[in-house]
């Protein structure tokens, strides 16, 4: 999820995108990343199945199974693992994808488009000494490029009366916590700071979004290290390289000859250092499940797929497949499934978008006697895939799980995931995708 990340969540930026979108920030920072101009072409990657889906009908229709979305849960985020856009491990998603949504009949293509990533970018801190010792860093998406020495300067958690009087031209030390990353910022340069450390208020480094860009460079450090900082503050150099330019790509599966009436979709990026069980192997999986369903069932007339890169990025991907669509086919769609951390939480289902689609899935939801399911808005800063259908006038539905401590983690493993949430929100995609084969 882009984003941007809420409090209670620990994060990692995007991308540079909140669960959402959810792109990655601070637990208490979900801005999210500026969108780059994406630049692309489409390449066909399948060939004729040898059924069509939506030909023929079984006698016993299949039915969701949780057991077997786990399974490619697991698979993404325990055989994968991590899934940066643009990285060798994203494109292994996107061919495990596209193999299996081609094996069930449909036609799959790639879509690809350049992205500014932050993946490769040189990030590093030496503290000056008799003995230089060189600290562990990630740069922040919206981080200025450069190199500078100076003093750190500790500036609690970057409240404006925290700063003192010696940050005018030196680096400030701040903590994780409570205000945006943004805004941490943005008080340091209030303050004169020439640069930022923000240091994690939790064991390990993180990856951070400003949400807009600054002109000073800002990089995360771990908490130990931070602490460190505070209380012996020394001289540093801290540097930060330029952006690099990477390719991502969407997996869109369209049943053979068919236009597009229906969009289901999330994304199956992730943040780098995490596995991304839950944000978001768990959506993924569940649109392939759905999208196996209604192909065995004969149901897939009209209905199309699409499993989005780099929206930990800033919903790079959705908001470039978005940008492809003329105005013919904006208006065949009558809407888009947005399936973003599915499989944790104990607060139950939000359904986030459009009110229309929030009434029809609420009256689905009670027939099928799923419970805790309650039309919702994402916090501020938060955002996924589904936004970008709606900025460009398409009703669209997200279905998400509230909440999930370990978003963004490199503890956000399979083992967290429960496949009866997993099996609930197939079901109810599956129920709302017949529904809207009805024009009801």
């Amino acid at each position: 999820m882009n984003i941007s990340k809420l409090r209670h969540y620990l994060v990692v930026c995007a991308l540079v995108g909140a669960s959402f979108m959810l792109s990655a920030c601070d637990d208490d920072d979900p801005a999210v990343a500026p969108v780059a101009t994406a630049v692309a072409t489409q390449t066909p990657e399948s060939t004729a199945p040898a059924s069509a889906p939506g030909t023929t009908t079984p006698a016993a229709p299949a039915e969701p199974d949780g057991a077997r979305i786990f399974e490619d849960v697991k698979q993404l985020s325990d055989q994968i693992g991590p899934r940066p856009a643009g990285t060798p491990n994203e494109h292994v998603a996107a061919d495990f994808i596209a193999e299996r949504l081609r094996s069930l009949g449909y036609d799959v293509s790639f879509q690809e488009f350049s992205i500014a990533s932050q993946t490769n970018r040189f990030s590093a801190i030496e503290v000056k000494g008799l003995t230089p010792e060189k600290l562990s860093t990630y740069p922040f998406d919206g981080s200025a490029a450069g190199t500078l020495t100076a003093r750190v300067v500790p500036a609690g958690i970057g409240r404006p009366d925290q700063f003192p009087a010696g940050t005018s031209g030196n680096i400030a030390l701040i903590e994780r916590g409570e205000l945006l990353f943004g805004e941490k910022v943005a008080n340091a340069i209030a303050a004169g700071a020439k640069g930022v450390i923000i240091y994690n208020n939790a064991p390990g480094i993180f990856l951070g979004q400003l949400g807009n860009s600054v002109n000073i460079p800002v990089v995360s450090i771990s908490q130990e290290e931070g602490k460190d900082l505070v209380a012996s503050p020394a001289d540093v150099e801290l540097s930060v390289g330029n952006m690099t330019t990477d390719s991502a790509k969407n997996v869109i599966a369209k049943p053979p000859g068919q236009e597009c009436q229906t969009i289901t979709g999330g994304h199956y990026d992730s943040v780098p250092q995490a596995p991304g069980a839950s944000d978001n192997a768990t959506g993924t999986a569940t649109v392939m499940e759905i999208a196996s369903v209604l192909s065995k069932n004969g149901q897939a007339a009209g209905h199309c797929f699409v499993l989005f890169g780099a929206e930990e990025n800033g919903l790079l991907g959705s908001r470039y497949y978005v940008s492809q669509l003329d105005a013919a086919a904006k208006s065949r769609i009558k809407a888009m499934l947005n399936f973003d951390m599915v499989g944790v939480g104990s607060e139950g289902w939000w359904l986030i978008g459009s009110s229309e689609l929030q009434r029809q899935m609420g009256t689905l939801a009670g027939e099928l006697k799923i419970e805790d399911v309650q039309p919702s808005t994402l916090i501020r800063g938060l955002s996924s895939d589904h936004a970008a259908f709606i900025e460009g006038g398409i009703p669209a539905l997200m279905f998400h799980r509230w909440e999930d401590n370990l978003l963004h983690t490199p503890q956000d493993v399979s083992g967290r995931v429960d496949a009866e949430y997993l099996e609930e929100a197939a079901r109810m995609g599956v129920a709302m995708l017949k529904e809207l084969a009805t024009g009801s």
